[in-house]
């Protein structure tokens, strides 16, 4: 709509349903009183040179903000960019409360900073929030636990998206709850679209973990766990498609795998799974190298009907050598049925 709120109220309409401002200051006041069917708010939060020097202030002024946002019954989804200046609240402002976003159904934080997240999570309430997309700095174990606790109270959630930048080494005792980071999600029974990126740190998950998760959501579409990739997989070959078996309506996977063994029998007579369409494997052990290329295929062929391809997740693997033989498996499959229907 405008990055301009001193004249914002030019392009206000009662019928104006997307807004995009550069700026979170008295005009949402008056955003609020005359636009009265907006739905969808992208809010870029900027900064002054005296907020620079004052980052607190920044997320009290936000907070304060958003009290206005929460009296449109119309808004569904909110977008907010904050600054890497911002801090959680000063103690003084815990009292700060907002009144309940009932509607809002997606919230979306493209932020450096989980000071922000944290601020709006704790303060409000989003009963119908079935959204949650964050990307910002990878945070310490504190602040996850923080974030982790507010957004466990949105109970409504189908689809949560996170990407976590920056590197964090698992042997600091900082960020250690890193290694039970996905169990933590499993309290969202709900889900159908988990997506956890980790750009530079690494995330442990074994074979009993990627059990539990697909036990756990049984409804999932979409299931992408992916780190920096830099250490051994835990998840064998042989257990990831045991665990598919949990996960009837997954379409799309994208999970490290460790190669190494494979331990399945390519003859086996195994239910294939006929819904999975994507599958990304980041494949670790034996220095990235995968062995074994035509038996790979042969399984995946078998178990998995509608897998085209194998997509890598790193520039480091070559599935061609995997992906040759898959489609030199589906020339032969569809020969041998055309000539069955001469």
């Amino acid at each position: 709509m405008t990055h301009n709120t001193k004249y914002m109220y030019l392009f206000q309409s009662h019928k104006l349903r997307y807004c995009s401002i550069l700026s979170a200051h008295e005009g949402i006041q008056s955003l609020v009183s005359r636009c009265a069917a907006l739905e969808h708010l992208n809010i870029q939060f900027d900064v002054s040179a005296a907020d620079e020097q004052s980052p607190l202030s920044n997320s009290v002024r936000l907070c304060k903000r958003l009290t206005h946002l929460s009296n449109l019954p119309t808004l569904l989804s909110v977008e907010i960019h904050a600054p890497h200046s911002a801090s959680p609240l000063p103690l003084k402002w815990n009292t700060i409360s907002l009144s309940p976003f009932l509607n809002v159904t997606t919230l979306f934080f493209p932020i450096r900073s989980v000071a922000y997240i944290i601020t709006v999570m704790e303060h409000s309430q989003f009963p119908s929030l079935t959204k949650f997309k964050v990307h910002h700095e990878v945070p310490s174990s504190a602040e996850f636990e923080q974030l982790f606790r507010a957004l466990s109270r949105c109970q409504a959630l189908k689809e949560i998206i996170v990407t976590f930048d920056g590197y964090r080494n698992n042997n600091d005792q900082d960020p250690g709850s890193f290694l039970t980071l996905v169990p933590r999600f499993l309290c969202f029974t709900q889900l159908k679209i988990f997506q956890l990126y980790l750009h530079g740190s690494q995330i442990y998950l074994d074979d009993n973990i990627l059990l539990q998760v697909m036990s756990t959501w049984p409804q999932i579409r979409i299931l992408e766990i992916q780190d920096s990739g830099l250490l051994p997989s835990h998840i064998t070959f042989r257990e990831l498609f045991t665990a598919l078996r949990q996960c009837p309506h997954l379409r799309v996977l994208r999970v490290p795998v460790n190669i190494t063994t494979i331990a399945i029998d390519p003859d086996a007579k195994l239910l294939p799974h006929t819904t999975l369409q994507r599958l990304g494997l980041e494949a670790t052990g034996s220095d990235y190298i995968i062995e074994n290329a035509q038996a790979i295929a042969r399984i995946i062929f078998t178990l998995l009907p509608c897998v085209i391809q194998v997509n890598r997740s790193t520039i480091r693997q070559d599935w061609n050598a995997v992906n040759f033989h898959l489609g030199s498996l589906r020339a032969a499959a569809r020969a041998a049925g055309a000539a069955l229907n001469d």
